[in-house]
């Protein structure tokens, strides 16, 4: 079924566009909402589906989901590195601020641990905000949105080995600054 749209959508029918874009709209906004935050996720969805219906006759994959949050995640990348230009965001985190890369020093909880806690969310979005947009969207591409590695190259348009050192990174530096907030596992 969506082969057949994806057919239609390349010879023009908006219909067919409409019905795949509809079909990704609330995960793409959640995905985009996490890197540049709620308030300008509307306006870089929206932004990413006019760019992906103009570029839709050229389309020439399958993939038509991973095709979409490639141009929603540069969109929001480079908003991000608008933001940094504009003077709205540090262009480098300050030695304090940078999340260490080493192994935390005390033990703490994996990721998966703290998704079944409502507050620890709350937590787990604030680290996933102080990390480097890149490896934020690595990571949400991969643990949120469920991307294996080689979609992620593809999306991001970065090697396979960067892709897994940039979640390598972020998942560590979630974890490093979940541990330096005082958050525990359940087992520690």
């Amino acid at each position: 079924m969506t082969e057949e749209l994806i057919d239609k959508a390349r010879r023009g029918d908006s219909r067919a566009f409409e019905d795949l874009a509809r079909a990704e709209e609330r995960v793409l906004y959640r995905h985009v909402a996490r890197m540049v935050g709620p308030t300008e996720a509307e306006d870089v969805v929206q932004d990413a589906f006019i760019s992906a219906w103009k570029s839709m006759g050229s389309f020439e994959g399958t993939a038509f989901r991973a095709w979409l949050f490639r141009i929603a995640t540069n969109r929001a990348l480079d908003m991000i590195r608008a933001r940094r230009r504009k003077g709205e965001l540090p262009l480098e985190p300050t030695e304090e601020e940078e999340p260490g890369w080493a192994e935390p020093a005390a033990g703490g909880p994996a990721l998966e641990e703290i998704a079944g806690d409502r507050e620890a969310l709350v937590q787990v979005e604030a680290a996933l905000a102080a990390i480097p947009p890149e490896q934020r969207a690595a990571l949400l591409l991969r643990d949120v949105d469920g991307f294996d590695y080689e979609e992620i190259a593809r999306i991001t348009a970065v090697e396979l080995g960067t892709v897994k050192s940039r979640i390598h990174r972020g998942r560590l530096a979630v974890r490093n600054l979940l541990v330096a907030k005082g958050w525990r596992s359940a087992a520690g």
